[in-house]
């Protein structure tokens, strides 16, 4: 394209052969240069935007409804919820790796400028990847408490209809503020329809839980003990709404996402459970 256009250039008589030539070298060292410097912007700047965060977010908040939703209904057997709460459960798994990884390394890519002043990476930032790779974690054991808890208290009440738990996850449900995906484009559901075509096996989990559920040794019924663990994680998922919302990034830090979505609570999830304790316990 250089030598088409040092020849255009004389033939039309904008000038000599040697000018343009020098010209033509001079511009593409400078292209050259800025485009290596623009490639070394967009990592400073997104590594410290929580956007992917944002969607990652998004999509727990989808699985953690679907897996309360799934202990509500139950309207199939146990063995077909099993078998659905195991392919959230795959499903939930991948979107979290491909989530996590690709802001992970955004942010990786962004410390390499870390010696120069407009480009710092972002402490917050920081610390959302740290607390999001709990909340993910804590989204996937959620699911795989709700597994075994179908697998060992066949034939109990549960979730029973007026209940004080199941109205705490109904209350859970209720507040989730998320952004519905209505052109099937999310990481959560592309994750999900592939999960469901495939007979996705009992996640592994250690023999240590089951042996906690046996009657004997129960203290609190294992349902209300899923539901406590279910009303941490939505107040952990209100406060990462709040933290995600004051990272600042770009140029100088002067930048800040739209405010993302807010989980509110109704009524705050403060009632006790009347529960009866196994005698020597």
């Amino acid at each position: 394209m250089t030598s088409g256009l040092i020849i255009l250039d004389v033939y039309w008589g904008l000038g000599c052969v040697n000018d343009i030539t020098a010209n033509r070298i001079a511009s593409n060292c400078v292209g050259i240069a800025m485009a290596l410097f623009m490639a070394t912007i967009p990592p400073g700047i997104y590594g410290n935007c929580p956007t992917n965060l944002k969607h990652l977010l998004e999509d727990k908040k989808r699985f953690f409804r679907d897996c309360l939703q799934l202990m509500l209904d139950n309207a199939d057997s146990d063995k077909d919820t099993i078998q659905k709460l195991n392919n959230l459960h795959a499903a939930a798994r991948a979107t979290f790796i491909d989530g996590y990884k690709e802001a992970n390394d955004n942010f990786n890519d962004a410390k390499i400028l870390h010696n120069l002043f407009i480009l710092k990476p972002s402490v917050e930032m920081k610390q959302s990847l740290d607390t999001f790779a709990i909340l993910g974690s804590s989204v996937l054991s959620v699911v795989r408490f709700a597994i075994v808890l179908l697998e060992n208290s066949a034939g109990e009440e549960r979730f029973t209809e007026g209940s004080e738990s199941r109205q705490a996850l109904k209350t859970i449900i209720d507040a989730l503020d998320i952004e519905e995906d209505n052109s099937n484009i999310s990481s959560y559901y592309l994750h999900l329809k592939a999960a469901e075509k495939k007979n996705n096996k009992r996640p592994v989990m250690l023999a240590e839980c089951q042996k906690n559920m046996e009657p004997g040794r129960r203290v609190v019924p294992v349902h209300v003990t899923f539901v406590h663990i279910c009303e941490f994680l939505v107040y952990y998922i209100m406060h990462r709404e709040i933290k995600l919302d004051e990272i600042k990034w770009g140029f100088l830090q002067q930048r800040q996402s739209k405010r993302g979505r807010r989980t509110t609570l109704k009524e705050p999830l403060t009632t006790t459970f009347s529960f009866n304790r196994a005698s020597g316990n």
